[in-house]
């Protein structure tokens, strides 16, 4: 596990651990500028383990990208072979508005002198630059939204994102125990129901300091956060689709995978017509 973790944080230039949240913070931040959010690996139907030298090699040397419980479980390793107090945690994504949804997205809760923080770098597009504080109540900034965390009145916490524009409430969670084995059967569903979201969609993003890029399907989008100028493009084909997963995203994979994704995703949109 040690040589795991020295080779992801010199990966991301990072080499001195310290038990400080500033250090936390530009870990979080390299982590998202460095490693994509990518459903790439579920629609190519690649194994997904989770056993830590599987998933490490796939998202750390490969770089192939993955989603919360891929992101969230590598942070939750490093954290806590540092000596960091955290626990997983496991909530109901609500960017569809139902509160009731499945627990699908994992997240880590860490304690640091006496205060509790959520520390997420698997929310794909509208994931917080920052680690968020539970012990205050007012708004956090980022670059283009405020983060806040506030009772659902069942027990549990909203986190919210809000602008000038939109308040998005992202998901739902309490602080239930919650091991391996939970996160093992919510990511099982995500990668392998058929109805499950990243079975179906292609959805890639990376978070810079200002900026941010998103594919959803076939459509690519540029946001200049600090502007809050957005440019969107049509994909028109596998080759277009590779030069931006391998330049934007920074993903490893090959024009005959970005070939296989176009197929999927034209698949896809045949169907609904």
């Amino acid at each position: 596990m040690k040589n795991l973790i020295d080779q992801y944080l010199q990966s991301l230039g990072i080499n001195e651990p310290q038990i400080s949240l500033e250090w936390l913070q530009s870990l979080l931040a390299a982590h998202l500028a460095r490693y994509p959010f990518s459903s790439t690996n579920v629609i190519l139907k690649h194994d997904l383990s989770l056993e830590p030298d599987a998933l490490f090699h796939r998202l750390v040397v490969q770089r192939r990208g993955g989603y919360c419980f891929e992101h969230n479980k590598v942070l939750f390793l490093v954290l806590k072979q540092l000596g960091f107090d955290v626990r997983p945690l496991i909530g109901r994504v609500m960017l569809n508005g139902n509160p009731d949804n499945g627990r699908s997205h994992r997240l880590t809760l860490l304690t640091l002198r006496d205060k509790q923080y959520l520390i997420d770098a698997g929310f794909g597009i509208m994931n917080p630059r920052q680690i968020i504080s539970l012990d205050t109540n007012l708004p956090q900034p980022d670059v283009r939204y405020q983060y806040s965390v506030e009772s659902d009145n069942r027990g549990g916490m909203l986190v919210m994102a809000t602008n000038s524009d939109e308040v998005v409430t992202l998901y739902r969670f309490d602080f239930a125990e919650y091991l391996e084995s939970d996160c093992t059967i919510s990511h099982f569903y995500s990668h392998q129901a058929p109805d499950a979201v990243f079975v179906n969609h292609l959805v890639v993003s990376r978070i810079l300091e200002n900026r941010r890029y998103l594919i959803r399907n076939l459509t690519y989008f540029e946001y200049e956060d600090k502007t809050g100028q957005e440019r969107t493009v049509d994909i028109s084909d596998g080759t277009m689709l590779y030069q931006l997963l391998t330049t934007q995203f920074n993903l490893q994979l090959t024009e005959q995978d970005a070939a296989t994704l176009y197929s999927h995703q034209m698949a896809k949109i045949r169907q609904k017509q």
